[in-house]
């Protein structure tokens, strides 16, 4: 399983124990050692090649609030959550949502959860009143974090076979695939310490 970069480091894991490992040399954290999110935001960056799937088929991606618009993609305010001071576990709860939305149909995926642990590594979000696992993630960096501060970028984030059944669905098709990239997640948080 890929996992986060580390001060430009590259972390690839084969077991649980390794995991435990990097986290507690990083930083000389206890691996479950979290601390509290007090703000922050994820912006997830469309890639290019989802619109070779969305255009034919008149789907568009569009924010729910309280989530908006940026340049290329869409922001999801972070609503709390923890992480661990080395980054490698995390829960992350957001407001707002997005939308695939067609002329006849659409797919709300709302109030996505990042859940970064030895066994997860995913963004979940509610889908027909039931959480689902929505976005695979892998890759990315976590930029040097501070007492305050954490920010991962460039983490890769691609459709599950949930979200690529939801999708197929709503909208007839057979063209939304899971391992389909969507895009590239940042988040920025601001810790409670």
């Amino acid at each position: 399983m890929k996992v986060l970069r580390i001060r430009g480091r590259k972390r690839t894991l084969a077991a649980v124990a390794v995991m435990a490992t990097i986290a507690l040399g990083t930083t000389g954290a206890a691996p479950a050692e979290a601390v509290p999110i007090q703000r922050g935001q994820s912006a997830l960056i469309l890639d290019q090649d989802i619109f070779s799937v969305l255009d034919p088929l008149g789907v568009g991606i569009l924010p729910v609030a309280p989530a908006v618009a940026v340049n290329g993609g869409e922001a999801f305010p972070i609503s709390g959550g923890r992480v661990s001071r080395s980054g490698q576990r995390a829960r992350i709860n957001h407001r707002g949502g997005i939308v695939f939305g067609g002329d006849t149909s659409s797919v709300r995926a709302m109030r996505p959860r990042i859940v970064l642990n030895a066994t997860t590594y995913e963004l979940s979000a509610v889908v027909g009143g039931q959480r689902v696992s929505f976005l695979n993630l892998s890759g990315g960096t976590i930029l040097t974090p501070t007492r305050r501060r954490m920010v991962f970028r460039g983490v890769d984030a691609f459709l599950t076979f949930d979200a690529a059944n939801a999708l197929n669905q709503a909208f007839a098709t057979d063209q939304f695939q899971e391992g389909l990239q969507v895009g590239r997640l940042r988040v920025r948080m601001r810790l409670a310490f």
